[in-house]
């Protein structure tokens, strides 16, 4: 262990020494225009520039939708709405950003009642009195910024990632130097709920704090993290009999970033970080100490992990090639963030060109995937994994492919109030599109287009074939004509397979559409219309038809008015025939204020 950080430091030492030495090359021209008017002029350069006393810039959005069944029941609210606000106030230099989303519905009508909205509000303002409540601001000046209430950070992918915390933090950027910094909550208290039918999972209280110190340029940088986080143990009481026990754990991670340009072309960067966790803080202490120690007290059931990112790559004017290689350890845990793989390592070479003088474009990436690292499963998976894209430009005709058999591109969508996370890999991926207008002898322009795309989606990286969620094939072709008057006409036609469990679902649809620009392009009319037929492998049919109007225009200056409105049948052989109609108002205002100038946009 203490060998690993005597390499850090030598590392760190000499990206960092090259890096300074890169900024004191010239000693002639520092000692003609002087250290302290070189340097510590730009540090604090633009700060006695203090712009206007007060400008106050930023929108505000109102939308309200109405939805009702004629047939059938509800499977929506009958009228919601959603306000939305940007607002940036700028006093002299400094900028405090502040955004908000407020939403309330109407439960028994389709049409807006102010009684309903009023409940609503109660209720949400409830809800965020019970802790519901996400709202921060980082007002920043310069190249000083601050984070205050609950905000997100990113220091690296595996020390702290954007994950969402309460309390403070702040980044400086000073020309080359960097420093970042943060404190808070990073997991409430949840104690356990004796009403519950269901034993709910205890969460101890989680607090946490982490810093992120760098210096250099594009040329040469070398960045250090820390980041730890702990349990409160006193903060959830959990009994002894009780069926769901957790326990309160710490973390510490620290990390090491490096990245340099070699000969103009060549760029190394290295990623590295150690991980520590104790599952349980109230566990003995070991008798074998460590150097992170300071960090987090090691016990006799702490374990440690590594995790490493590190690219080698020739970057031309038309030629981008090299090495990438990506290493989680089955042990590796942090507390700062979301979600990633573990127990994996990819080694991938990848190649981006372009010929023909560039019209034609590509990047290819191809290598081996395996998990098992530290041994301690029963069998080992090995992998080859592979990515080609490529595009072809060249006058009226373009047309991109793509296909990927990638188990480590991974998608999560963390939902903050449920703190769930749901993840889906998408193991393999066909896709093709293309388009070309026709060369017609006409004012008028004709373009047909066709995509295609077939998909394997699997939640297991080891036997993928088993445990395949689903397969969608895709083929959609597409016809459009816009007339020197400005009418665009579209036409469209679509066939979809989606195989759900060994159940397969066959979709045709038509569609066409219609659009014009009016009051000197103030304003867009549209109509769409489509039809599908949808069949089961049970032999099952049924079919939908939708029309849609929508309408986008602009009052005055600042302000926009988007409309729609749209019907939705649907005929099938289990169950009634019904039909939904939903309509949608949105109103937005942008706007900019300053005192003593009068403007407004």
């Amino acid at each position: 262990m203490k060998h690993l950080f005597i390499l850090i430091f030598v590392l760190v030492t000499y990206f960092t020494g090259y890096a300074q030495l890169n900024s004191f090359e010239n000693l002639d021209e520092v000692s003609k225009e002087g250290f302290f008017k070189k340097y510590m002029t730009n540090f604090v350069k633009g700060f006695t520039d203090f712009g206007d006393p007060f400008t106050l810039s930023g929108s505000v959005g109102l939308n309200l939708r109405s939805y009702d069944a004629f047939g059938g029941p509800l499977r929506q609210d009958p009228f919601f709405y959603t306000v939305n606000s940007n607002v940036n106030i700028r006093i002299y230099q400094i900028d405090i950003p502040f955004s908000m989303v407020l939403t309330a519905r109407n439960t028994t009508s389709s049409f807006p009642s102010f009684s309903d909205l009023r409940e609503s509000l109660r209720e949400r303002i409830n809800n965020k009195r019970n802790g519901f409540a996400r709202v921060g601001f980082s007002p920043y000046y310069k190249w000083a910024k601050l984070h205050l209430g609950h905000r997100s950070m990113n220091f690296s992918k595996y020390t702290l990632s954007n994950l969402n915390f309460f309390g403070a933090g702040t980044e400086l950027t000073p020309g080359k130097v960097r420093f970042s910094a943060m404190y808070g909550r990073l997991a409430q208290a949840e104690p356990i709920d004796l009403s519950l039918v269901t034993p709910n999972l205890p969460v101890y209280r989680r607090i946490g704090w982490g810093t992120k110190i760098g210096y250099g340029d594009d040329k040469a940088s070398a960045d250090i993290i820390l980041f730890t986080a702990k349990d409160d143990e006193t903060s959830v009481v959990v009994p002894g009999d009780y069926p769901k026990q957790v326990s309160p754990e710490a973390n510490f991670a620290l990390g090491v970033q490096l990245q340099k340009l070699f000969f103009e072309n060549v760029r190394v960067k290295v990623d590295y970080t150690r991980s520590g966790v104790s599952p349980n803080v109230l566990d003995a202490t070991a008798n074998d100490g460590s150097i992170t120690d300071f960090l987090l007290k090691k016990r006799n059931t702490s374990y440690y992990g590594n995790a490493l990112e590190a690219s080698a790559a020739f970057e031309g004017k038309t030629i981008n090639a090299g090495l990438l290689i990506n290493r989680v350890d089955n042990t590796f845990r942090t507390f700062g963030a979301y979600f990633f793989n573990r127990d994996i390592q990819d080694i991938q070479g990848f190649a981006g060109f372009g010929l023909l003088e560039g019209k034609l474009n590509t990047m290819v990436k191809a290598g081996v995937q395996r998990n098992n690292l530290d041994g301690s499963k029963p069998t080992t998976t090995t992998r080859l994994i592979y990515d080609i894209q490529t595009a072809w430009s060249h006058k009226d005709l373009n047309v991109q492919g793509n296909y990927s058999n990638n188990a480590s591109n991974v998608g999560y969508v963390l939902n903050p109030q449920l703190d769930s996370l749901n993840a889906v890999v998408i193991t393999q991926d066909l896709g093709i599109n293309a388009s070309y207008v026709l060369p017609l002898e006409s004012e008028h322009v004709h373009t047909v287009t066709l995509t295609g795309n077939m998909q394997d989606v699997s939640d297991d990286i080891e036997k993928p074939d088993r445990t395949s969620v689903s397969k969608l094939y895709l083929i959609n072709a597409g016809y459009n004509l816009k007339t020197i008057s400005k009418w665009i006409f579209s036409a469209r036609a679509n066939y979809t397979r989606n195989e759900v469990e060994s159940i397969r679902l066959n979709r045709l649809g038509l569609g066409i559409g219609i659009q014009k620009p009016l009051l000197n392009n103030k304003m867009m009319v549209g109509f769409n219309g489509n039809y599908f037929n949808n069949k089961n492998d049970a032999g099952n049919t049924s079919s939908n038809l939708s029309a849609i109007v929508n309408m986008t225009t602009q009052l005055f200056t600042g302000m926009s008015v988007q409309f729609s409105w749209g019907l939705l049948q649907t005929v099938s052989e289990t169950i009634p025939t019904f039909t939904e109609s939903t309509g949608n108002l949105g109103l937005q205002y942008n706007f900019q204020y300053a005192p003593g100038k009068n403007k407004k946009n």
